[in-house]
């Protein structure tokens, strides 16, 4: 008796501390509640996103008709004539030319709807860090595209990348208002001088925000292959290095 008593009240306490979170408790740290895809970013803003890409593809589509700041088309299916446990290429993509004010460098990235998603929302990370680390806005994202049909870390066998489905975009630099890139490769470590003290901490930074909205973020922390850029995916797996 005592033992239900305690699990009641147990209960209880637990549904009066969700009442209390849904009432006063931003929506952006709470899972349950929608994305907002303009909102700041939260403790379950990556969360929210996940739950969208296991979702219809339709909901997460959706989620980009919603954002204010965000020029895409939806990208025709591709299905790549290399084949393995699955085909490569994609059924539902979005080709996005500029996102939170940001272009890319090349001009267009076509990408599974849960990676723009992330993406867009990311990119106005980016841009806080840019203005308050190195003083100028995010103009250019440079990259290195999302799709490639191949395995993991270039091996014939194996588990498929997730860049086989354009579901994972790698970023080489950032090129900002003022003219000034920021490049991966040269900047991730610091010089030693105050402008590659604030090159260094604004791309850390960046990594810091990706690792919230991304599965799978890889950087020159990682390994030799990614001291160019870094990797960003939505996949199965979850990593931040």
């Amino acid at each position: 008796m005592r033992r239900r008593t305690k699990a009641g009240l147990l209960f209880a306490f637990i549904l009066l501390l969700i009442l209390l979170a849904d009432r006063f408790v931003p929506p952006q740290h709470l899972p349950w509640k929608p994305l907002d895809v303009e909102a700041q970013v939260g403790f379950a803003t990556g969360t929210k996103i996940t739950l969208i890409a296991l979702g219809p593809s339709s909901a997460c589509m959706g989620k980009l008709d919603e954002a204010l700041h965000l020029n895409y088309v939806q990208a025709a299916p591709k299905k790549d004539s290399q084949t393995g446990n699955k085909a490569c290429g994609w059924k539902v993509a979005a080709t996005m030319t500029k996102a939170s004010g940001a272009r890319f460098r090349p001009k267009q990235v076509t990408g599974q709807c849960p990676l723009v998603l992330a993406s867009y929302i990311w990119l106005r990370q980016v841009d806080k860090h840019a203005r308050k680390y190195m003083g100028s806005g995010l103009k250019k994202a440079h990259h290195a595209g999302t799709y490639s049909c191949r395995r993991q870390r270039g091996n014939s066998s194996g588990a498929w990348s997730e860049h086989a489905f354009a579901n994972a975009w790698d970023i080489t630099g950032f090129e900002l208002e003022d003219g000034r890139v920021v490049s991966i490769l040269k900047h991730w470590r610091s010089d030693g001088s105050k402008e590659g003290r604030s090159k260094a901490k604004f791309l850390h930074e960046a990594r810091g925000s990706a690792c919230r909205l991304f599965r799978v973020v890889l950087s020159p922390d990682y390994n030799d292959a990614h001291k160019d850029h870094f990797h960003l995916d939505q996949g199965p797996s979850l990593s931040c290095r």
